[in-house]
């Protein structure tokens, strides 16, 4: 158990922060250019990329368990100590952990492209990833972008060509990297094409951050809260801008006068999943947020708590148990 504690130790847990942006010479014990890679897969580039360069903190994104774990066992193995690994997605990453001007340079490696135009929506590269990188890079910081597609890397200079943030460099076809993943060694190998673009920020952008700078939200019944009002609110959802959430489950405890209810929120595209409690409290009752499942303070969240106790006090009085 304490060589797989060993093993585990360069992951960061922002949902356990209370301040955003992160503090990054927290996690490394030094301050750094800050060096960012999306989507890193087993890790093998992070690792190098982190040899390589030893004057920078390197962050790592990914949202496959197993490819956390399969990274810090290499991290652990290579004795690097300038790497850190997220499990989170990038973008809303890059928009809430990092301050304006302050990263380095980040790399993006044969993304997944989504090439069916029904799936458009999926695709890492859009104005609004731009729009935050504008904000998160630092003065001529760099996105880098390595694709075997040809028609996404024309389309993400599309992208940054238009953008008033960015100048980009013409597409290269197979260029020299001094590092590169498994994959691409193995396609160059084949004769494949690679394909690479190079963005630098020359002017910075606004963004607007979700993760609220305030407690974890609650409210005060002082009315009587019954079973038959909580049932009530079981597939109970609401709507207000980009905010929206949906009680999707509720776990009824009576005889402890405790109800959790599994709740869904989202703040424009970013989907969070936690628990609201329903409990006793000395004022009446209490509506706040489960503990366990800690989601980022963010509107909809925020909402979600507001508005399941008004609801539970505009119906008082109509329900009887």
């Amino acid at each position: 158990m304490k060589a797989i504690h060993r093993v585990l130790k360069y992951e960061i847990f922002p949902r356990q922060e209370e301040q955003f942006p992160l503090m990054w010479e927290k996690f490394f014990g030094r301050s750094a250019p800050l060096f960012v890679e999306i989507g890193f897969g087993n890790g093998e580039f992070l690792v190098e990329w982190a040899r390589q360069h030893p004057e920078g903190n390197m962050v790592g994104f990914e949202i496959a368990m197993e490819s956390m774990e399969r990274a810090q066992k290499l991290i652990h193995t290579a004795q690097i100590p300038n790497v850190r690994v997220i499990r989170e997605e990038a973008r809303w990453g890059l928009q809430e952990f990092f301050a304006e001007n302050s990263i380095h340079h980040v790399m993006m490696n044969f993304p997944d492209p989504w090439p069916k135009k029904r799936h458009q929506e999926r695709r890492a590269i859009n104005q609004t990833f731009a729009q935050i990188l504008g904000h998160v890079l630092e003065p001529e910081g760099i996105f880098e972008l390595v694709t075997d597609q040809k028609w996404y890397a024309e389309a993400a200079h599309v992208i940054f060509n238009e953008s008033q943030f960015f100048t980009v460099s013409s597409i290269e076809t197979n260029p020299p990297r001094p590092v590169q993943t498994k994959y691409e060694r193995k396609w160059r190998r084949l004769g494949r094409d690679i394909y690479r673009l190079q963005a630098h920020k020359v002017a910075s952008a606004a963004i607007e951050r979700k993760i609220l700078e305030e407690p974890m939200p609650h409210k005060i019944i002082r009315t009587p809260v019954t079973r038959e009002q909580v049932v009530k609110l079981q597939n109970h959802q609401e709507e207000s801008g980009s905010t929206f959430f949906i009680v999707k489950e509720i776990y009824l405890a009576p005889e402890e006068n405790r109800y959790l209810l599994k709740t869904i929120a989202k703040d424009e595209d970013y989907m969070q999943k936690f628990f609201v409690v329903i409990t006793p409290h000395r004022d009446g009752w209490i509506v706040k947020l489960d503990t366990v499942t800690q989601p980022y303070r963010t509107p909809a969240v925020k909402y979600s708590v507001y508005q399941v106790a008004q609801f539970l006090e505009n119906t008082a009085g109509s329900s009887q148990q």
